[in-house]
């Protein structure tokens, strides 16, 4: 859980833009789609097991084909409805949080494990925007890399959207907590 400090707001909450979850969730979506019209053509169409198998386990005609197809490839569907929950739960779990004190990140790492990283603002001595290619440069997302004087080193918010709108923000909470502190 994400507790702010005494006095402190929020600025900003970024997260990766959206058309990167679809990227990720699209073609596991397809793949299901393409294995539930397998098992619906398999389902309704007789296929019979090869020669060689029938002559050395007889046994084995006492099973139809299709159904034993059908009952393994069923078995891949909550696979990939179980890597879509995780890629979508991934999407909202990483996040990064701007506010008038610090740059604060939050990551999934596992399925149960949130990893929280925060930078001070007055340690940041950069910030670099990379806009590479041209679904990104449509779409207007990239990375935005934080170059801190602290033992963190570089900070990175990947794939979110507008960076050079995150950029500017930073700069201007960065100006009002150093207002704030010379008032102190």
């Amino acid at each position: 859980m994400l507790e702010l400090l005494e006095k402190e707001r929020i600025y900003l909450l970024k997260r990766r833009h959206p058309i990167v979850l679809q990227f990720q969730v699209f073609p596991l979506l397809l793949i299901s789609f393409f294995i539930f019209l397998l098992i619906l053509f398999l389902f309704f169409k007789k296929i019979s097991w090869p020669d060689f198998l029938i002559e050395n386990f007889p046994q084995i005609t006492e099973f139809r084909l299709n159904f034993v197809l059908i009952f393994i490839l069923s078995l891949t569907l909550p696979i990939l409805w179980s890597l879509i929950f995780y890629v979508v739960t991934q999407y909202y779990l990483t996040y990064w949080v701007i506010t008038n004190r610090r740059i604060i990140s939050a990551r999934l790492v596992g399925l149960f494990n949130i990893k929280y990283a925060s930078i001070s603002l007055d340690k940041i001595q950069d910030l670099t925007v990379f806009i590479k290619g041209i679904l990104p440069s449509i779409y207007h997302f990239g990375n935005l890399r934080i170059q801190t004087a602290g033992e963190k080193g570089q900070f990175l918010l990947d794939q979110i959207q507008d960076p050079e709108i995150v950029k500017q923000v930073i700069f201007e909470a960065k100006i009002d907590y150093q207002r704030e502190t010379e008032k102190l």
